[in-house]
């Protein structure tokens, strides 16, 4: 259902972070999917996504981490010894004579079930830890990043010359023209030069974008229309994402000139900051956060009729949706027109539902009168928390409807493991913080009777 909305959006290819959900398979076995204990994605799953991509004319581009990010390898035993730090699983050490054999198999078993794809995309993204460890120490940061990057290229070029390679551009940006001439990169890949801030604190420099175009005849931008506004945010910020891609608009206009080719843009849509991290803004409810910047994108401009004509075709017909989720509560319409949209309505209820809590449970009312010190010494006042009571049950009556309702839905999208943490996560806590206020309550009650 997804792809063919995507395409008929304007969208004309896909970059697919895998992570621990690609089937590695042989000796890598253990890092991905099928060490998973519940089903994540099979071998056969990945050729049908790439299949539904070119019948929907859409190019797959494959990205596997090969420097930072690497939590999903490092955090097993049998990979450990290949940290840069001992105690950090974020980045691999780029002088361990394992770790080019088996960033090289990662990315050779990607293109092995991706037999598609024009593009690999390394990532390289964020290597917090560089040159620390004894093996690295001797040769300067930059140098280490260097000589590692360039070998995972080379290897690319001479096993995979067909595939042409894609790097994010951040630990390049201080690296010095005449050390960028050096290692020959510019022949050897294609910068992805990524911004997710909006216009007013967008900072790419002009010494930058000369730089560049210096070094590399090619280069990819990439934007964000969800997961760039915080860690753990539950809906997108649209009017952020807005901003960002008409800066983006501006600035793909003064660097055109510059190199021969800009090839494309990709519209992030991140689902967790690392490995660790927990879940941020759902696809679903960020789709038309996607709609519009696809459409700002390719009518070069945003205004007030752009956004009520995406609107309309997402489904919304009495109002256009919301630029900005926040604060709640806001309106939720009762049916839209767009892939996932049940489950978009459940989270938007889930934000409304938290903010209506949490306005409850931080008021005056439970703060003078029914605080832990109070609740412990038996110290409460009927007269002042029997309205609580009833409000407190209203709340719980709620959330037992609302998880109904998105333990129904979300499977229509996420598989059960990612279910049982967004839920854990987001409605268990709250849930529990009202029941444990409401049977004290009931107990204050009783007692003061």
């Amino acid at each position: 259902k997804l792809f063919p909305v995507l395409a008929a959006w304007g969208a004309t290819g896909l970059l697919v972070e895998w992570e621990d959900t690609f089937p590695y398979f042989g000796r890598l076995a253990g890092v991905g999917s099928l060490a998973s204990p519940t089903p994540v994605y099979s071998e056969s799953d990945v050729r049908q996504i790439h299949d539904l991509a070119v019948e929907n004319n859409l190019s797959v581009i494959p990205l596997v981490q090969t420097f930072g990010h690497f939590e999903f390898v490092l955090k097993h035993s049998e990979w450990r010894e290949l940290r840069e730090v001992p105690n950090y699983p974020s980045s691999i050490c780029p002088s361990h004579p394992l770790t080019l054999p088996l960033v090289t198999e990662m990315l050779d078993q990607m293109i092995q079930l991706s037999p598609a794809a024009r593009h690999i995309h390394i990532g390289a993204d964020e290597v917090w830890h560089l040159g620390l460890c004894s093996l690295c120490t001797a040769k300067s940061k930059e140098r280490t990043f260097l000589l590692h990057i360039t070998a995972v290229l080379s290897h690319l070029r001479s096993r995979h010359p067909h595939v042409r390679p894609i790097m994010w551009d951040d630990m390049l940006r201080n690296v010095d023209q005449s050390v960028l001439h050096e290692f020959k990169i510019g022949e050897l890949v294609e910068p992805m030069v990524w911004h997710y801030q909006s216009a007013q604190t967008f900072s790419l420099t002009k010494e930058m974008w000369h730089k560049y175009s210096q070094v590399f005849p090619r280069v990819w931008l990439a934007s964000a229309f969800k997961g760039a506004t915080g860690s753990c945010q539950l809906l997108p910020i649209t009017s952020h994402h807005v901003s960002n891609h008409q800066q983006w608009l501006a600035t793909q206009e003064q660097i055109n000139d510059s190199f021969q080719q800009v090839c494309g843009i990709a519209f992030t849509g991140w689902s967790r900051y690392d490995h660790f991290a927990t879940l941020c803004e759902l696809l679903p409810p960020s789709l038309p956060s996607l709609a519009l910047c696809l459409q700002i994108w390719l009518s070069r401009q945003f205004n007030e009729e752009i956004f009520r004509s995406v609107s309309k075709q997402l489904g919304y017909t009495e109002n256009s949706f919301s630029l900005n989720p926040y604060p709640r509560p806001q309106s939720i319409p009762k049916e839209l027109g767009f892939p996932g949209w049940k489950v978009a309505v459940g989270v938007e209820w889930l934000a409304n539902l938290r903010a209506k809590q949490n306005h409850v449970l931080d008021s005056d009312q439970v703060q003078t009168w029914l605080n832990p010190w109070q609740i412990e010494n038996n110290f409460t006042n009927p007269m002042q928390i029997e309205s609580l009571h009833s409000v407190f049950k209203e709340l719980e009556q709620e959330w037992q409807s609302l998880e109904r309702y998105l333990l129904q839905h979300l499977p229509e999208v996420y598989y059960e493991k990612t279910i049982t943490e967004w839920i854990s996560t987001l409605v268990t806590p709250c849930t529990r913080r009202l029941r444990e206020i409401s049977e004290a309550t009931s107990r204050q009650l009783q007692i003061q009777s």
